[in-house]
């Protein structure tokens, strides 16, 4: 994008404040969910102070020298924010997208994400945390959102405190704890279109004054799909009752028991499972033969951006459980803490990607089980002009995976029973069997162990002026092992495999030969960071900082035929400067930065031919970010933020060699593409007002949020490679949210709507022009409803 046009598209996305300011609003509540206070907070005029602990230990928000935002449970609620998907509009330069569901997000912050990388044994560049403990199974992350304290999200690289190195940044879900004084709870219920209702609510009860509580929250959600299945009423099958896709059906529960026999000892247990079991993600193809028709002919001519015929979708079945333990010890100037995590997590889904009756890419089955251990002891230390925080982490984690995929199905139901030649290219001539489908049966297991020590001191040089400075090592082991891939004939028996690292069975061939029976990297790395700040005032302040982050390697989980490959690690440094600032009587804070980083290695996953690869690139990107919050009186709040991003992929870097739009014997060019999913510029306002305050203290409130991005890439091709629309990425669009609610002191009722002009988008798109087509994940469409909230 050329500089005349990225100035127009900032100027796009400014023209969004005035709007909305002079706009009507629908209204959003920011009545606390229940009547127990929010530890996050403070009461004072004009805007809040938030208190985080982003770096392990507890600071005001505004004096935490790095950017980090911070979204308390009482303002999830006010605006609207149920999902993992609701927080990327939210933050400037944060994007979540996933081809699957909502409990299994995709963070990107910065440009720096999993992209289109869906092999389950894939780690984020984005640590995701449940009360300080890692979350190493993606498909898990977005299980978590309810009941909580606040969300913390810090950006770019984190390479020193934080218990899994990661080279994009950091999501941080605070649930709430007892609070050991009386008891409350609350129970949220709502109700809108598309047949969707959510129960929520939570109880806390103190059995010991000011020693022993326990608080137990619970979660229920189930929606209608918003993608038709149409196949019934056309004379095709349809899956799973005839049900419609990217549907909801989620239930979550966790208990907590918070133990303090004196003020020294501070010990807070948790347990917590979740399940999701919708029908399919749902997605949409444009299909690029002839016409809009697939492999044999099959034209979507008849239907709608929102529906599909496709017998191949089936269930989307996550299973999460843990347990977890916080244990804070006292030492005059001197907290030791241990946090210690347990999770297991299971997944299991169905999945038609080529969406179209034809039987050309499915996902069978895919299972996934995973386990994952996790211990942090740490001391911190706060004394006169230093502070200090040093530890040890040590991480264990396993995911096993097995994959019965089915490619050209079809080609099956020419051929006849009992006859193998997959895709036709493995006989030719007279007498040659015909062409076979595809068809594998996969699996593999992967292990790694980290461990790692960190320290980082803060050091006030003068009244004004203090340096932070940190270092870790880490050492990560990853181990490939137990994998496989059985190719299968016409009537799917066991024909040959493609390769083994062990496994095998008498009278079955082996296509690549003996494999290592285990694939295996190990790595030790330095990372850390130093951070310059400078109050200006009590209330405001500079800071200019370096950091480098760093991810652990990986190997390919998902290729049907070509052996599994490797990468090495990646890493990031980074560099920022910013300020934070509170003005006019603490009634205007704006907070801003700019920031440049050196991206070496990123994984990326690339699919030729259905066979996937997992490679390694080196980019940059810079860009900048200022967020505003204003309260001018007590009865309106305007927060508003805009990030600007610059994503550029070095030159002389290739991919898709044989692609036959590539111009280059190495394939399709990539130097100065722009990162997938990191738009050029994002934006948001949020505007509220309290209208009408009665008597008895309870208000009608009126809020709006609008969210704006420019257009984004679903792949590191850009416009290099594809021949249908995901060509053209997506293009710039805004997304308005609404809401309004009457609160009194022990109840709050509301209505809202989310994308109000409903808007037509894609979120997520993977090229599968090898199977026909492109495949779309559309947004969410308009979505209304009411909502009521019990306090107790």
């Amino acid at each position: 994008m050329n500089q005349a046009k990225t100035l127009r598209e900032l100027s796009r996305a400014c023209s969004l404040i005035p709007m909305l300011l002079a706009a009507p609003a629908w209204a959003q509540s920011d009545t606390p969910a229940q009547a127990a206070p929010q530890e996050s907070s403070t009461e004072q005029s004009g805007i809040a102070d938030i208190v985080v602990t982003a770096n392990r230990r507890s600071e005001n928000l505004q004096r935490v020298p790095a950017t980090v935002a911070a979204i308390t449970g009482d303002a999830l609620q006010a605006r609207g924010i149920v999902s993992a998907s609701d927080l990327g509009g939210s933050l400037p330069n944060v994007r979540v997208n996933s081809p699957f569901s909502q409990t299994q997000p995709n963070f990107t912050i910065r440009g720096i994400g999993v992209a289109n990388e869906f092999n389950s044994n894939a780690q984020s560049p984005i640590g995701v945390y449940f009360d300080e403990v890692y979350q190493g199974f993606r498909p898990s992350h977005g299980a978590a959102l309810y009941d909580l304290e606040r969300i913390e999200v810090l950006k770019g690289p984190q390479g020193t405190l934080y218990g899994r190195n990661t080279t994009g940044g950091a999501i941080n879900l605070i649930s709430r704890r007892p609070d050991l004084k009386g008891s409350n709870g609350y129970v949220t219920g709502s109700y809108g279109n598309y047949d969707a209702y959510m129960l929520q609510g939570a109880v806390e009860q103190t059995l010991v004054e000011d020693k022993l509580g326990v608080r137990l929250a619970m979660t229920r959600t189930k929606r209608n799909g918003f993608i038709k299945n149409a196949g019934p009423e056309n004379g095709f099958p349809g899956v799973a009752g005839n049900k419609d896709f990217q549907a909801e059906d989620n239930i979550a529960g966790r208990a907590t028991l918070r133990y303090k026999p004196t003020d020294n000892l501070d010990i807070t247990l948790r347990g917590y499972f979740a399940y999701s079991d919708p029908i399919g993600s749902g997605g949409v193809p444009y299909l690029i033969g002839p016409g809009q028709t697939d492999l044999v002919g099959y034209s979507r001519a008849n239907l709608g951006r929102r529906e599909v015929i496709t017998p191949g979708q089936g269930k989307f079945i996550t299973k999460s459980q843990g347990v977890q333990a916080r244990i804070d010890w006292t030492l005059g100037d001197v907290v030791v803490t241990s946090v210690s995590g347990y999770d297991k997590d299971n997944y299991n889904l169905s999945f038609d990607f080529d969406g179209s009756p034809t039987s050309i890419g499915q996902y069978r089955d895919s299972r996934s089980s995973f386990y994952g251990l996790n211990q942090d002891i740490h001391l911190t230390y706060d004394g006169n002009g230093f502070n200090l925080i040093a530890g040890i982490y040590a991480g264990k984690q396993r995911v096993r995976t097995f994959q019965d995929l089915l490619y050209f199905g079809f080609l099956n139901d020419f051929a006849g029973p009992n006859q193998f030649n997959p895709g036709g290219l493995f006989f030719s001539g007279p007498g040659a069997p015909p062409a076979t489908a595809v068809s594998t049966a996969s699996g593999y297991t992967q292990k790694q162990t980290s461990f790692a020590a960190y320290a980082e001191a803060k050091i006030d040089v003068t009244d004004k002026f203090n340096v932070t400075i940190g270092g870790r090592i880490t050492r990560d082991k990853v181990t490939f092992t137990d994998y496989y891939s059985l190719l299968r004939d016409s009537s799917f028996n066991p024909a040959l495999y493609a390769y083994t690292s062990g496994r095998t069975m008498p009278g079955i061939g082996i296509l690549t030969g003996a494999l290592s029976p285990e694939l295996e990297q190990t790595a030790t790395k330095p990372t850390g960071r130093i951070i310059l700040s400078y109050d200006v005032t009590d209330s405001s302040l500079f800071y200019a900082s370096y950091s480098r982050g760093y991810r652990s390697g990986s190997y390919n989980g998902s290729s049907p035929v070509a052996s599994p490959n490797g990468v090495g690690p990646e890493y990031v440094d980074a560099f920022e400067a910013g300020f934070k600032s509170r003005f006019l009587d603490n009634r205007l804070q704006l907070n801003g930065a700019i920031f440049y980083s050196k991206y070496s290695g990123q994984q990326v996953q690339e699919v030729a031919n259905g066979a996937a690869f997992i490679r390694s690139l080196d980019g940059r990107l810079y860009g900048g970010e200022l967020e505003l919050t204003a309260q001018p009186v007590d009865d309106f709040r305007v927060v508003a933020a805009i990030g600007y991003l610059n994503t550029r992929y070095k030159g002389d870097q290739f991919l898709a060699p044989g692609d036959p739009r590539a111009t280059d014997p190495r394939g399709v060019a990539l130097g100065g593409n722009e990162f997938p999913f990191a738009p050029q510029v994002t934006a948001s306002i949020a505007p509220e007002w309290t209208v009408l305050h009665t008597a008895n203290d309870s208000k009608l409130i009126l809020s709006a949020e609008a969210q704006y991005q420019s257009r984004q890439w679903f792949d590191f091709f850009n416009d290099r490679q594809a021949v249908g629309p995901i060509r053209n990425g997506q293009k710039a669009y805004t997304l308005v949210n609404g809401r309004i609610s009457y609160a009194a002191e022990h109840y709050t009722i509301a209505g809202f709507v989310k994308n109000a002009f409903n808007k037509y988008y894609g979120a997520y798109a993977i090229n599968t022009e090898s199977f026909g087509g492109n495949f779309f994940v559309p947004g969410p469409p308009r979505t209304y409803g009411i909502e009521a909230t019990f306090r107790f």
